[in-house]
């Protein structure tokens, strides 16, 4: 089966019957949706028409185009049809210049019956047209294909080039100093934006400015606050921040110390102080390496 699509608009650039017709497996073919304009009917009266008659319409009168066919008959014909687009729910129909004759017989009107002429005359047209000039239209689609290959090519590049920024490791070790607010703050921020799925935050101490950090949060990332009994962490202020953020889950420990964040239950952080005095006084960040112990301090937080 040919699934090469040839380019065979070149009669005019407005609306007409030439520009609505190309080739795909081979075969001449016209949008559903085109075709319903000449018509003068819905897309969706017209297919219904095609179904409920399904034995006049075999293969070689009318076939569903897949994703990829649509996709490139959408970017390298240009389609001129007002349905099909990115609004459009299903992948649309095509039919043959016998699927178009076929479609104005169980139509049975008028306007079908003469505009069904008309395009059989022009599918005539283009096939002469394509006779006398398919050495041109080769090199015009073999050039297109090139194109289309060097843009996906370069699409690759730029989301391979993204997906390695997304992965660049933050300094392992980070030293802020006294009144490094800015500085701490930031740093902690670009932590709690690799998350993709959960942050948790242990911290025996926290309190309410904790929040404003995980309001950077990817969506849907779940959050987990392991706190100590002297947190002043207030079940208001976390309602507050659900409404808006999605939901917290918090855990109270009696035997907390260190103060930790871990990222998809993969990546820690050893925090030399709470969060809510980050950047106060010198402290410390320092990254674990060691997966083990980070699986047993996520095993700990869960097991409560």
């Amino acid at each position: 089966m040919n699934n090469k699509i040839l380019p065979t608009k070149s009669f005019s650039n407005d609306k007409s019957i030439e520009n609505c017709i190309f080739i795909i497996r081979g075969q001449q073919v016209m949008l559903d949706s085109d075709i319903a304009d000449f018509f003068d009917v819905e897309t969706k009266r017209l297919n219904e028409q095609m179904k409920r008659n399904i034995a006049r319409f075999p293969e070689d009168f009318c076939f569903k185009l897949d994703d990829e066919e649509t996709k490139t008959v959408l970017r390298s014909q240009n389609a001129t049809s007002t349905e099909i687009s990115s609004k459009r729910r299903y992948n649309p129909y095509v039919y043959t210049e016998h699927g178009i004759i076929a479609l104005a017989g169980v139509l049975k009107s008028e306007t079908a019956d003469r505009m069904s002429v008309e395009i059989a005359r022009k599918f005539v047209q283009m096939r002469k047209f394509v006779l006398e000039n398919s050495d041109v239209l080769l090199a015009l689609a073999k050039l297109q294909n090139r194109q289309l290959e060097f843009e996906n090519e370069t699409n690759r590049k730029f989301e391979q080039a993204f997906n390695r920024i997304e992965k660049l490791d933050l300094p392992k070790t980070a030293l802020f100093y006294n009144e490094k607010w800015f500085d701490a703050f930031d740093f902690i921020v670009d932590i709690i934006r690799k998350a993709k799925e959960s942050i948790i935050l242990i911290d025996p101490y926290c309190d309410n400015k904790a929040l404003s950090f995980f309001k950077y949060k990817q969506e849907n990332v779940e959050i987990l606050i392991c706190n100590g009994p002297k947190s002043k962490l207030e079940e208001e202020e976390v309602s507050r921040f659900e409404s808006q953020y999605g939901v917290i889950n918090v855990k109270t420990f009696t035997d907390l110390h260190d103060r930790f964040l871990i990222i998809d239950e993969e990546e820690c952080y050893d925090l030399g102080t709470s969060l809510n005095y980050a950047g106060k006084k010198l402290f410390m960040i320092n990254k674990i390496d060691r997966l083990d112990i980070v699986k047993d301090i996520v095993q700990i937080c869960k097991s409560k």
